[in-house]
């Protein structure tokens, strides 16, 4: 047997809101395009090379995956916050709402493997990038979730310190799974408000000592 390969994941899900909803079928493909070609810029933007990241097509959506990334510290972050800026701008600059378009983006770590997918495609197998996408489902359009390990790492630093609203959320099995929402209202593309989903778990997250609950006011 193979040794398995494994690698320091950063992980994007993003996917369209409301994809289908009210859009010809040709108005689904041009918004899929701008939005693969958002992702491209910004990766580009961000010199993020091809070697250091896989990007995996969901049908409306796209999961990135950036492979052992550790400078800048918040690179998935910066990816997140650049492609929500352009996909604003070109909402913007285009006036039929057909092809207008909304996204929402769910960010975990984690070290996970490297797999060959059925096509011979590099792919990533885990956890991480499994919880990625439960996270990115509790988001609403404009909205940046991410996991508890991302939270952790990005919580002391400058740019972050008060960024975050956490909630502690049920997904699949009855599990519990904890995340956190990018909270910037300066920032006009960013949904700062609490996600539909996650009304009834406003602030609802242990303490760092793990002994007791807060709820958080907005």
């Amino acid at each position: 047997m193979a040794k398995t390969r494994t690698v320091v994941g950063k992980y994007l899900f993003l996917d369209i809101i409301g994809f289908s909803r009210n859009r010809t079928v040709e108005a689904q493909t041009d918004i899929v395009k701008v939005m693969n070609q958002t992702v491209h810029d910004s990766l580009q933007e961000l010199e993020i090379r091809s070697k250091k990241r896989i990007l995996i097509p969901t049908g409306d959506g796209i999961c990135i995956a950036l492979l052992d990334i550790t400078d800048p510290y918040d690179i998935h972050m910066q990816l997140a916050l650049k492609i929500l800026q352009k996909i604003h701008e070109y909402n913007h600059a285009i006036e039929d709402d057909m092809r207008q378009l909304q996204i929402r983006i769910g960010i975990n770590e984690n070290t996970d493997n490297l797999i060959v997918d059925v096509n011979g495609n590099d792919n990533v197998a885990g956890a991480g990038i499994t919880e990625a996408q439960r996270i990115m489902d509790r988001g609403d359009g404009s909205c940046i979730l991410v996991g508890r390990t991302v939270y952790s790492n990005l919580k002391q630093r400058e740019r972050y310190v008060g960024r975050f609203r956490g909630y502690v959320t049920l997904i699949k099995h009855k599990q519990k799974l904890e995340m956190y929402q990018l909270l910037n209202p300066s920032l006009e593309y960013l949904n700062s408000n609490v996600p539909e989903s996650l009304q009834d778990f406003v602030g609802k997250i242990r303490k760092e000592s793990g002994k007791v609950k807060k709820w958080l006011k907005l």
